[in-house]
């Protein structure tokens, strides 16, 4: 029996949204352009209608990279799906990733690939967390001591009561020392070394604006693979609450069961090849002497 032309839409529609998140509407409106199409390509197929003639539409405009960000919304360049953000997920179907997009189509590394709007929203909720302004003090220090570094060591500081030492007491100007990968997570907040945001978790959802995993990072920074990327206050609670679930005593008899089948097996293995090397040894018997 034929499927129905709106089984066949409704495929067509499910298919694509399994492809690239769709809202209701957006998915209504699919489902509505996909059949009345189909109805048009059956009736001209059964002659009953002409469908016109495809010199005589207008081309469609190519869309650019820097039109492809709008307010409310994001239009991913590869195959023109409308979201609020283009995801990691979304492009891994393109097989690249979001480093690779913004290369291909000419887009800043900072560039935000979301709704203008979506990212307003995350601007006012970072300058109420304060980030903008840590990041700001961070800058300031790291591009100072980049300066002291260009320039040669001064072999006397200012006395007290000159202008550069009032003008600095005025503003509160201290020294910062560089921040260092070890010094990065802290007791109540870990800074990441890429932009200087401080925040309880370093989370990959953060490290994908630089481009980067959790795994990269560590490496990159000389972090061991086991170190948690969070504060350590952070750090303390989750291993208490990992206790109360008793975790780590289920790991350690795990652990010990590992190493006791572990310890077995190679001592089969040693008498197993003990035995192998042993040489058959035959028994002479004396000849008795009459």
């Amino acid at each position: 029996m034929p499927k129905k032309l709106i089984e066949i839409a409704s495929e067509i529609v499910q298919t694509q949204a399994s492809l690239t998140s769709m809202t209701a509407a957006e998915i209504s409106s699919s489902l509505r352009q996909v059949f009345t199409t189909l109805k048009e390509l059956q009736g001209a197929e059964c002659g009953e209608i002409a469908l016109p003639k495809t010199q005589e539409s207008a081309p469609a405009k190519a869309l650019k990279p820097e039109d492809s960000i709008q307010n409310d919304r994001v239009i991913c360049l590869e195959c023109g799906a409308a979201m609020t953000q283009l995801t990691p997920k979304h492009l891994t179907f393109h097989g690249m990733n979001p480093t690779e997009y913004r290369k291909k189509y000419g887009f800043k590394m900072r560039m935000p690939l979301a709704a203008k709007s979506l990212t307003r929203a995350r601007s006012k909720r970072a300058k109420k967390r304060g980030l903008p302004e840590n990041l700001k003090k961070y800058m300031e220090a790291r591009r100072q001591e980049k300066a002291r570094a260009a320039k040669p060591a001064a072999p006397e500081t200012a006395a007290a009561g000159t202008p550069v030492a009032v003008e600095a007491i005025r503003k509160g100007l201290r020294e910062k020392p560089a921040l260092k990968p070890q010094n990065s997570i802290q007791e109540d907040k870990v800074i990441c070394l890429e932009c200087g945001a401080e925040m309880k978790w370093l989370t990959q959802k953060h490290l994908v604006i630089h481009g980067i995993s959790t795994k990269e990072y560590r490496k990159k920074y000389g972090f061991s693979m086991q170190t948690p990327l969070a504060a350590k206050s952070l750090t303390k609670d989750w291993s208490k609450a990992a206790k109360k679930r008793g975790l780590p005593e289920n790991l350690r008899k795990a652990m010990d069961a590992k190493r006791q089948a572990k310890a077995e097996a190679e001592a089969h293995a040693a008498s197993e090849t003990a035995t192998a090397r042993k040489p058959n040894r035959t028994k002479l018997r004396k000849k008795k002497v009459s």
